[in-house]
C-alpha cells in the first residue's frame, strides 16, 4: 500500500517537472516560436521557387513584374503572415533603387524570421549597398562572408547568391583566382545548375575571369562553352551577347579588326533593341582605340560619358577619361587630352571624397550599432535575471502545490483504506452466510433420498426377501454414511463421488430387480486429484431411475460420463427412458427441482465471472424421441 502511494506521488511530481521544463523551454531559447505563424511547406516552396526563378541569374526583372506577383500571392492570407511579403517588397524597392525603403521593409521581419527568410533578409540587406562597378569595402566583404557561412550552415537553397556577390567583389578587387573559386562555388550550390541559362551564365563569368588571368587556352575553351549553352537557351539576347565575348577574345589574342567587327554587331543589336548601356559604349570605343580608329574611339567614349550623365549610371568614369585622354594624345590634340586628364582627376577626387564619406558613415554606423548592442546586452541580462526570479517563484509554487496535493491524497487514501476494510469484512460475513445456505441446500437433498430408501427397504421386508433386505440394508448404511461424511465437505474427490454413485445405483437396481443397466466412464481424468461438490450428480441419477425406467417394456440403460476439456469438467447423465411421455407433470416437477437446487449450489460455489458453471437438460434427445440427457459444465478444481 505504501509502495503504491509512493509510486503515484513520484509519477505525479515527474509529470509536474516535465510541465515545468517544457514551459521553461518555451520561454527560453525560442522567444519567437510562440509568435511565429506555422509555415505551410507547399506555399513556402512556391514563394521560394518564384524568388529562385528571378534571382538565379542575377537577372533583376522589371519591378512591375515582382509587384504583380506579390499582389497575386497577397490573395492568400498566409502570404501576408509568412514574412515573404516583406521580401518581395524589398525586392521591388531594390529594382526601383529605393535603398532606404529596403531596410525599412526588412526590419518588419524581426521576431518571425525562419532560417531561409533570415538568409534572404541578409542577402537583400547586403545587395542594397553593393555595387557591381566599384570596389567593395572590407566591412561589406565581412558581412557577405558571415551571411554565406550561415546560409551554408542551415543548407539554404539561397546560399549560391552570396558566392555570386563574392565573385563580383573579388573580381573588382583584382583577386581573380579567388573570384574564379567563388564562381565555381556559385555554380556548385545553384539549385538550377542544369538549366542552360545558368550554365551559360557560369561559363560567361568564367570567361571574364580568364581574360584577366590572360589564360588564352582556357579563354577559347570557355568561349566555345558559352556559345554552346547560349544556343541551347534559344534566347536572342544571350546569343547576340556572344559577339561581345568574341570581341573581348579577339582583343585578348591581338586581333583588333575582328574585335571591332564583333563589338559593332553587338552594339547595333543593343541599339536596335533599346538596351544600350555604358559598358557597350566602353567596349566598342576601346576596340576602336586598339584598332587605331582614333576618331571613332573618341566619339564613342564621349557618347558613353554622356550616357552615364543622362542615365545617372554608377559606372566608373575613370576608365572613360583615361582612354579618352590617350585617344586625344594619339591624335595630337594635347589640349583636350589635358582637360580630359583634369576631368579624370576631378572625378577621382570626388570618388575619394565619397569613399571617405562612406567610411565616416560606416564608423558612425558601427558606433551606433555598438551602442545598440550594449543596450541589447544590458536588456538581455535584465530579462535573464527576471526570468530566473520567475523560474524560482514557479518552482516554489510547484513544490507547495505538490506537498498540498500529497497531503490531500494521503488523507483520501487512508479513508479509502478504512472503507475498503469495512467492505471486506462485510463480504466475508456474506460469504459465510452463503456457505451456510449451501449447506442447507445440500441437506434438502438428503431427506429426499432417505425417504425413498426407507420405502424401498420396507418393500423388501414386506415381500419377505430377507437376504436382499439385509444386502440392501448394508448398501443403505454405506450410502447414509457417505451422505453424513461427504456432506460435511465443500468439495470431495471425484473418486469418492463415483463410489457413492455406484453404491446408490446398486441400491436402486436391487429395488427394481435389475430392470436397468448402468455405466460410469471417467476417461483419462485423475479421479483422486479432481474435486467436485458432494451429491451433485445423485439427484439427476435418482430422477432417471425413478421416472425414466418406470413401466418400461425394454431394459433401461443409464450412462454417466466424465470428461475433461481445457479447464472445464464435463459431466453427462443420460438414459434411454420414455422421456416426457411418462408421468409428464411429476417428471417435469422433479427435474425442475433438481435443476434449480443444483444450479443454486453451483452459483454459490463459482461466482467468478471468469469461471462459470452451467447446467443444460435435453429431454427426448434420442432419435426415437425418448430419453433424458443432463449436461453439467463446471471449472476444474484440483486438490493440492
Amino acid at each position: 500500500m505504501i509502495q503504491n502511494l509512493a509510486r503515484f506521488i513520484f509519477c505525479f511530481l515527474l509529470f509536474l517537472l516535465m510541465v515545468q521544463l517544457f514551459s521553461c523551454h518555451q520561454n527560453g531559447r525560442q522567444p519567437s516560436k510562440n509568435n511565429k505563424v506555422r509555415e505551410d511547406n507547399s506555399l513556402t516552396l512556391t514563394y521560394q521557387d518564384t524568388l529562385l526563378k528571378y534571382l538565379s541569374l542575377q537577372d533583376f526583372k522589371d519591378h512591375t513584374i515582382i509587384n504583380k506577383k506579390a499582389i497575386e500571392f497577397g490573395e492568400d492570407q498566409y502570404f501576408n503572415k509568412s514574412g515573404y511579403n516583406w521580401i518581395f517588397l524589398a525586392y521591388n524597392y531594390l529594382l526601383q533603387d529605393k535603398i532606404d525603403s529596403i531596410e525599412i521593409a526588412l526590419d518588419n521581419l524581426d521576431g518571425k524570421v525562419s532560417p531561409d527568410l533570415c538568409v534572404l533578409k541578409d542577402y537583400f540587406s547586403i545587395r542594397a549597398n553593393f555595387s557591381f562597378n566599384d570596389v567593395t569595402n572590407i566591412g561589406t566583404m565581412e558581412k557577405m562572408i558571415d551571411a554565406k557561412e550561415y546560409a551554408l550552415e542551415i543548407k539554404s537553397r539561397f546560399s549560391f547568391l552570396f558566392f555570386n556577390l563574392l565573385a563580383n567583389a573579388n573580381y573588382r578587387r583584382a583577386e581573380y583566382r579567388q573570384a574564379l573559386r567563388d564562381n565555381e562555388s556559385w555554380y556548385s550550390y545553384h539549385p538550377n545548375k542544369y538549366d542552360p541559362h545558368v550554365a551559360q551564365a557560369y561559363q560567361e563569368i568564367k570567361f571574364m575571369q580568364y581574360i584577366e588571368l590572360h589564360d588564352d587556352n582556357k579563354l577559347k575553351e570557355t568561349l566555345d562553352s558559352c556559345k554552346y549553352y547560349a544556343n541551347k537557351t534559344t534566347d536572342s539576347a544571350i546569343i547576340m551577347r556572344m559577339y561581345n565575348l568574341q570581341s573581348q577574345y579577339f582583343f585578348s589574342i591581338g586581333n583588333n579588326r575582328q574585335a571591332v567587327e564583333a563589338s559593332q554587331k553587338y552594339f547595333n543589336y543593343l541599339s536596335s533593341s533599346k538596351m544600350l548601356n555604358s559598358y557597350a559604349y566602353a567596349n566598342l570605343a576601346k576596340n576602336f582605340l586598339n584598332n587605331h580608329q582614333i576618331d571613332s574611339a573618341i566619339y564613342y567614349f564621349n557618347a558613353g560619358l554622356q550616357f552615364i550623365r543622362t542615365h545617372k549610371s554608377k559606372q566608373n568614369k575613370l576608365f572613360y577619361y583615361q582612354n579618352l585622354q590617350l585617344a586625344y594624345a594619339l591624335k595630337g590634340d594635347y589640349e583636350k587630352a589635358y582637360f580630359t586628364l583634369d576631368s579624370a582627376y576631378q572625378d577621382y577626387k570626388n570618388s575619394i571624397k565619397n569613399i571617405e564619406n562612406d567610411r565616416i558613415n560606416e564608423i558612425n554606423t558601427r558606433y551606433e550599432t555598438e551602442k545598440k548592442d550594449q543596450a541589447i546586452k544590458l536588456l538581455k541580462a535584465t530579462n535573464a535575471f527576471n526570468y530566473q526570479i520567475m523560474v524560482q517563484q514557479r518552482w516554489i509554487f510547484v513544490i507547495l502545490f505538490a506537498l498540498i496535493f500529497s497531503l490531500a491524497f494521503f488523507i483520501y487514501y487512508r479513508n479509502k483504506q478504512k472503507l475498503l476494510t469495512n467492505i471486506n469484512q462485510r463480504i466475508i460475513a456474506e460469504n459465510r452466510q452463503l456457505i451456510l445456505e449451501q449447506k442447507t441446500r445440500q441437506n434438502q437433498l438428503n431427506p429426499h433420498f432417505i425417504y425413498n430408501a426407507i420405502a424401498n427397504l420396507q418393500g423388501l421386508i414386506s415381500s419377505d426377501q430377507k437376504s436382499k433386505a439385509n444386502q440392501y440394508l448394508i448398501l443403505l448404511s454405506r450410502q447414509i454414511r457417505d451422505i453424513l461424511e461427504l456432506n460435511r465437505e465443500e468439495y470431495i474427490s471425484l473418486d469418492q463421488e463415483i463410489k457413492s454413485l455406484k453404491n446408490y445405483i446398486l441400491l436402486q437396481q436391487m429395488r427394481y430387480q435389475d430392470l436397468f443397466d448402468f455405466e460410469i466412464e471417467k476417461g483419462n481424468i485423475d479421479v483422486d486429484d479432481v474435486m467436485i461438490p458432494p451429491m451433485l450428480i445423485q439427484p439427476f441419477v435418482e430422477n432417471a431411475i425413478e421416472h425414466a425406467f418406470k413401466n418400461l417394456d425394454y431394459r433401461g440403460y443409464l450412462q454417466i460420463l466424465f470428461s475433461q476439456t481445457s479447464d472445464q469438467l464435463h459431466i453427462i447423465v443420460s438414459d434411454n427412458g420414455r422421456g416426457v411421455q411418462s408421468d409428464k407433470i411429476n417428471a417435469r416437477h422433479k427435474t425442475s427441482l433438481s435443476q434449480i437446487i443444483t444450479k443454486e449450489r453451483l452459483e454459490l460455489l463459482f461466482n467468478d465471472p471468469m469461471q462459470k458453471a452451467t447446467i443444460e437438460i435435453k429431454p427426448n434427445y434420442r432419435e426415437d424421441n425418448r430419453g433424458y440427457r443432463v449436461e453439467i459444465h463446471m471449472p476444474l478444481v484440483f486438490t493440492f
